[in-house]
């Protein structure tokens, strides 16, 4: 029974390190959801003076302005959620394994910022590139022309919480548990099972299909060996931060199926396998074309700066 907990060498299996981390997050912010919940519903009734007809519709607007990242208690929520996320991070890799957060690839800023512009701009490349093919091969349309940009509080905030998606998602998928998989002593295992851990992670989301899967387990992949490759986190945070900002906030696309306000407004896009549908670019082959790029840009053309060459990092 111990061997199912503990591997030879009397660690605790990846599994149980990982599961631990993603049921604490889950129970946390269920917790939290159901306390804002109470709360309203307290608020309701006491506002309510014996009529309790319009208390349902008054949750269910609730629910829709918490999942509206575009509103403000939306936004305030899924920053929450990040940071419960990666407090959870931080708090069992310092009780489990005890060993300073730069371990799984947090070095300090001032070692990775190089990095982390080079991502930034990187995503934001890519993205700009899937939404060039898409609108030039007529696969999307605008609703007004490109000389008519539509200027909103959104790209302030869409950019401030995709900040803090990126480094939540990096630091659990690509720092966490691929730092705890190293354990298994095969990067293989340590590669895919992050990739599919991560894909996995959107697997609620609208749209979902199975190029969404495979492309968010080449996105996966591609995070993994960029992860490995510049031996931190902040390139992998700086790609996905302006890969998700872009997609949604500037080119109007949906976000692996959630919607956001943006820059520039697409038509109704008639979906195919190219441009995704209902889930957005990452649900379609053009993506697929650009992470495939990606992968031969970081093989071909990236080193490593020499100040992260120096760096003890368990990405190594």
């Amino acid at each position: 029974m111990k061997n199912i907990f503990v591997n030879k060498n009397s660690q605790i299996r990846s599994g149980w390190k990982i599961a631990i981390v993603f049921i604490s997050f889950i129970f946390t912010v269920s917790i939290l959801s159901a306390f804002i919940g109470f709360i309203f519903t307290l608020y309701q009734i006491a506002i309510a003076k014996g009529d309790l007809s319009h208390i349902m519709e008054s949750t269910n607007n609730l629910e829709a302005t918490l999942s509206n990242i575009d509103s403000g208690l939306g936004l305030a929520l899924n920053i929450l959620q990040c940071l419960i996320l990666i407090l959870c991070i931080v708090l069992f890799w310092k009780l489990l394994d005890k060993k300073p957060i730069r371990d799984i690839g947090m070095i300090s800023l001032k070692k990775g910022y190089k990095d982390l512009i080079h991502g930034l701009l990187f995503g934001a490349i890519s993205l700009l590139m899937v939404f060039a093919i898409l609108l030039l091969s007529k696969n999307i349309s605008l609703a007004k022309p490109l000389t008519e940009p539509n200027f909103n509080i959104s790209l302030i905030t869409g950019f401030i919480l995709f900040i803090f998606v990126g480094i939540n998602e990096e630091m659990f998928v690509r720092g966490y548990c691929m730092t705890v998989l190293k354990q298994t002593g095969k990067t293989s295992v340590v590669v895919v099972i992050s990739s599919i851990i991560f894909s996995l992670m959107h697997a609620l989301n609208p749209g979902m299909n199975a190029l969404s899967y495979t492309n968010l387990f080449l996105f996966g992949l591609l995070m993994a060996y960029i992860t490995i490759k510049s031996k931190n986190l902040w390139f992998a945070i700086g790609y996905h931060i302006t890969w998700n900002y872009f997609e949604g906030n500037i080119c109007g696309f949906l976000v692996s199926g959630q919607e956001t306000s943006s820059l520039f407004t697409l038509e109704k896009v008639n979906p195919n396998i190219l441009n995704g549908g209902s889930f957005g670019p990452e649900g379609g082959l053009v993506v697929t074309f650009i992470l495939l790029l990606s992968f031969l840009y970081m093989w071909k053309v990236y080193k490593p700066s020499i100040e992260n060459n120096e760096i003890n990092s368990i990405h190594k």
